[in-house]
């Protein structure tokens, strides 16, 4: 916990694969920091501390703290396997200090949640589900929780999903429940394929639909919004609910967001 200049790729980023990383960034000049610094300090002594504190003098390493975005300080910033996951500025006193702490250093169930995220994202929802179905066991009113498993099960169990996140749409996650909602009422027209004729547009939802089922979201992209720029409230709106879910399962800034997504919004939008 010295004060000597910080390599901040390897006593942080690096550093943080093993034990959680706590980066405080002070200046001598700054009030709040003689505060918050021994704080910290004391806090990262103790027995039970789970976490590493690593100072940096955002003077003395100002370069730093520009590549960083530093623009106040105390500038606190909690890192866990080479990546930011909480931070706030300014003084906070003791018991919201620890109960900020509390909240955001990883545990093994928030581990298991992050690690289920990325294997969503990686079409591997099968063993996303593997690993949450006993987290959702053990805590069956977490909401969070609820909605993630949700969201693994709902390409091969609709039905079950849906009653799943049932209870959750009226939660502060009811946004991924209604993401997983919609997919579930989309895929589960699959099994009710006899009421589609042959034409075009109804083979083409179809495709788009076994393409959602089998995780491949750019294939069931393109299907639906060529469907929806032909008939926007085709299927009584769950082509367009199921392909914004898409897009909200995914994340803005995935691949196929930013591919179809302005596609989209002209579709449903004529």
């Amino acid at each position: 916990m010295s004060d000597a200049p910080v390599d901040f790729i390897a006593d942080v980023i690096g550093a943080s694969e093993q034990r959680p990383v706590l980066v405080d960034f002070w200046a001598g000049w700054c009030g709040p920091c003689k505060m918050l610094k021994p704080l910290l300090e004391r806090l990262a002594d103790e027995p039970e501390c789970r976490w590493s504190l690593v100072k940096i003098d955002s003077a003395a390493q100002a370069d730093l703290a520009q590549q960083l975005g530093v623009r106040g300080i105390p500038d606190v910033r909690l890192y866990h396997h080479g990546k930011e996951v909480a931070r706030f500025a300014g003084y906070m006193p003791e018991p919201n200090l620890r109960a900020w702490l509390a909240e955001h250093l990883p545990t093994p169930k928030r581990d298991s949640m992050a690690r289920a995220r990325e294997l969503l994202l990686a079409a591997r929802a099968d063993e996303a589900a593997r690993l949450l179905e006993p987290l959702h066991a053990a805590a069956p009113d977490d909401a969070e929780l609820r909605v993630l498993t949700g969201r693994a099960l709902v390409f091969a169990a609709p039905a079950r999903a849906a009653a799943l996140v049932e209870p959750a749409l009226d939660s502060a996650w009811q946004d991924g429940a209604r993401t997983v909602t919609a997919i579930a009422a989309a895929l589960q027209r699959l099994d009710a394929t006899g009421e589609f004729g042959t034409l075009l547009l109804c083979e083409r939802y179809l495709a788009g639909l076994r393409a959602l089922q089998a995780q491949d979201f750019r294939a069931a992209a393109d299907a639906l919004v060529e469907v929806l720029l032909e008939k926007p409230h085709f299927d009584e709106g769950r082509a367009r609910a199921a392909c914004l879910a898409i897009f909200q399962h995914l994340g803005a800034r995935h691949a196929v967001t930013e591919e179809f997504f302005r596609r989209y919004s002209m579709a449903v939008n004529i």
